[in-house]
């Protein structure tokens, strides 16, 4: 969709690799994006590329100075809500915790398995409330 020459004014994203579990840095590809919305979502070809491409605008235009995965899917998030896509936007959610949130608990907790219980009944929790709105959306379709 991106010619490879426009690649090159593009800023880095930071990652963390799902294999290795490392942060790397690696050109922000708008492709990404598309790709992600189509397999994650069920976004036709024509809307996931209007989301990619208003994203794409946004970032280009704004002078971030980090740009992160996480960023780059509430970005998106905030898109599809944008232009209407709301079940897309929940298909396209992140699940987890605020960081301020996190950082109290860790503050608070000195048990490692009270710590794995609460991440694991916090993201068990917020997942199963998201596939109600999915699920509720989809049978008043």
């Amino acid at each position: 969709m991106f010619e490879e020459k426009i690649y090159d004014s593009l800023p880095e994203v930071l990652f963390k690799d799902k294999k290795s579990g490392i942060v790397k840095k690696d050109k922000f590809d708008p492709n990404r994006i598309y790709i992600s919305l189509l397999k994650e979502t069920d976004l036709s070809e024509q809307d996931a590329e209007k989301i990619t491409i208003d994203v794409f605008r946004f970032i280009t235009s704004s002078n971030l100075k980090i740009l992160t995965a996480p960023l780059i899917r509430e970005l998106v998030s905030y898109s599809l809500s944008k232009f209407g896509f709301e079940i897309a936007r929940l298909q396209n959610t992140r699940i987890g915790f605020p960081y301020k949130d996190l950082e109290e608990k860790i503050a608070d907790c000195n048990d490692v398995e009270e710590f794995k219980e609460f991440i694991y009944t916090g993201v068990i929790d917020e997942y199963n409330e998201v596939k109600k709105l999915i699920e509720s959306s989809d049978n008043s379709n």
